[in-house]
């Protein structure tokens, strides 16, 4: 049984509408290996029904609303639910407070399910168009459907694969036991410069296959020199760009989904026109105050579904 939970700040408007969308969606296909819920990231709603215009908009177009009660989410849910999906990127904030963070990257955003990642669903609270919120819950709940692929099995045996990636840079020498056991069931390993120890990349290429440019400490390594300094691949149909500084970034992206760069030291996680920037911070020593971090990404149907922060123990 696959177990969905969907997250909006009241769970009287969006999530409580993608729960009623998709429920609909799965009995017109007589699935009955999914199970639906929705909650709310705060507790100003509980025990409140739809919220009235959000209610009308879904029964003009032929949704059935059962009778409902908005709660707040709760520890407990992260280990009970397999996708935990919110609408905006403030319930992910209040998620992962609640949840202790998001260990095994369960969390995500609706949007990301219908091929917008970063995008939110606009709150019709504020905005008072229920009808285009609607659209957009419609088109990410068609997004899971697909993603589930055939009954009985879970949405990751049963479509194309995902694919796991880790995201490290400014190793300096160190590549730490931590990040190695962070590494375990990542396919592929990118790797954002200033390495300094060939021997480091050696051992990266046990673990999946790897990525790697030439940052600006490596340039006087033997063996790292030679390194690309700008690099384009694809992993799952995902356009890639990597380089060690942000500033050697071509101002040409046309077609590139993810940015990767390091150098500053400090984890940074942008969607800029629906193209994420990410620098994974420097896993080996913390500099400048700073977090040693990391980042890992899930990949489906072409698009990145998470994004993950990793924050590592300094030694």
């Amino acid at each position: 049984m696959i177990k969905i939970l969907f997250i909006c700040h009241g769970n009287i408007c969006r999530s409580a509408a993608a729960e009623v969308v998709l429920k609909q969606m799965l009995r017109e296909r007589n699935r009955k290996d999914v199970a639906v819920s929705s909650a709310a990231a705060t507790r100003e709603e509980i025990g409140h029904d739809i919220y009235p215009p959000m209610k009308k908009a879904l029964e003009q177009k032929g949704y059935l609303c059962d009778p409902h009660a908005a709660r707040q989410t709760v520890r407990e849910d992260y280990r009970r639910y397999d996708y935990l999906i919110g609408m905006d990127t403030e319930n992910l904030y209040d998620m992962k407070r609640i949840y202790g963070g998001d260990p095994e990257g369960k969390i995500s955003l609706l949007r990301s399910w219908a091929g917008e990642p970063g995008m939110e669903i606009d709150d019709p609270w504020y905005t008072r168009d229920f009808r285009g919120a609607l659209e957009q819950i419609e088109a990410g709940c068609t997004g899971i459907l697909r993603a589930l692929g055939k009954p009985g099995g879970d949405a990751a045996e049963q479509t194309e694969k995902t694919e796991h990636v880790a995201v490290i840079s400014d190793t300096h020498g160190m590549l730490r036991r931590e990040v190695v056991r962070e590494l375990q069931g990542c396919g592929h390993i990118l790797h954002a410069g200033d390495i300094i120890k060939e021997m480091d990349l050696d051992e990266l290429r046990l673990y999946g296959s790897i990525y790697a440019v030439r940052g600006n400490n490596d340039i006087w390594q033997d063996g790292l020199r030679d390194l690309a300094g700008l690099l384009r691949f694809r992993i799952g149909g995902v356009s890639f760009l990597m380089t060690h500084d942000r500033r050697d970034v071509p101002r040409n992206l046309e077609g590139i989904q993810v940015v990767v760069y390091g150098h500053t030291h400090r984890y940074s996680e942008e969607w800029i026109d629906g193209r994420l920037w990410l620098n994974p911070g420097s896993c080996g020593r913390a500099r400048y105050g700073g977090e040693v971090t990391m980042a890992k990404l899930q990949i489906r149907h072409g698009q990145v579904i998470r994004v993950q922060k990793v924050i590592l123990e300094d030694m």
